[in-house]
């Protein structure tokens, strides 16, 4: 098999929020260390700030985001994630602070144009199955966000070492995607002219490579992910 569908990608992430033993940093109560750093670079431009994030999961990012006094709204198609995620900001006290919803990021977002203040794509759009999906999340992101937003994009590279070997021997015809051999998942990663060449409409504010080393099936791996700050660029009116 070299592809998958849109339903199948949803029910294989149902099953991994159920019963986790892939993805464990996924299941974690800790926060990414790409919004870490994403806050600690913001936290001194602004003072008020409302926040969405594709793709939340089981909340992780979000709550800690809300936590650090951000409003948050955060999304994922699946409802097992957000019955979670809604559950742990129950316990951390910030309802009033958090919404959390299931909906599809390749479907029409149900907020208001230009109601954000910053955007999160943490390891997000990787799982998209399609490219016309991870284009049209991209452009929902570019319409929620206010003229002087950010969005933040965290993601995996080409030269993550684990991720290297599964291209290798997994690969689908789209370019640098393979399926995962246990689940069959769908996985997107990206070289920096790729991803330069998908926010071609954005202006890039900041970037970094993060290194870290990653375990998977009890080995570790190099990683180097990118991690990119993007502001979209102001549209020019045609006379």
């Amino acid at each position: 098999m070299t592809s998958i569908s849109h339903q199948e990608q949803q029910k294989i992430w149902d099953k991994e929020h159920l019963n986790p033993h892939l993805l464990l940093p996924m299941h974690a109560q800790e926060a990414s260390s790409g919004v870490i750093q994403f806050w600690e670079w913001l936290r001194d431009k602004q003072e008020s700030l409302h926040g969405i994030e594709m793709g939340c999961g089981k909340g992780r990012n979000s709550i800690w985001l809300a936590q650090q006094g951000i409003t948050m709204t955060g999304f994922d198609f699946s409802p097992v994630a957000i019955a979670e995620a809604k559950q742990r900001s129950h316990l951390a006290g910030i309802d009033k602070n958090i919404t959390l919803l299931v909906h599809d990021a390749i479907t029409t977002w149900p907020f208001k144009n230009e109601s954000f203040d910053i955007a999160i794509d943490c390891f997000a759009s990787t799982d998209i199955e399609s490219a016309t999906g991870r284009h049209f999340a991209r452009d929902e992101f570019r319409r929620l966000l206010k003229p002087d937003g950010y969005l933040m994009v965290y993601t995996l590279s080409t030269e993550d070492r684990f991720h290297q070997s599964l291209l290798e021997k997994f690969s689908t015809e789209e370019k640098n995607a393979f399926l995962h051999p246990t689940t069959g998942k769908f996985e997107k990663v990206f070289d920096r002219e790729e991803l330069l060449d998908f926010y071609c409409d954005w202006n890039l504010i900041e970037e970094r490579r993060i290194d870290k080393v990653a375990t998977f099936f009890d080995k570790e791996y190099l990683c180097r992910h990118f991690w990119m700050i993007f502001q979209p660029k102001k549209q020019v009116s045609v006379q």
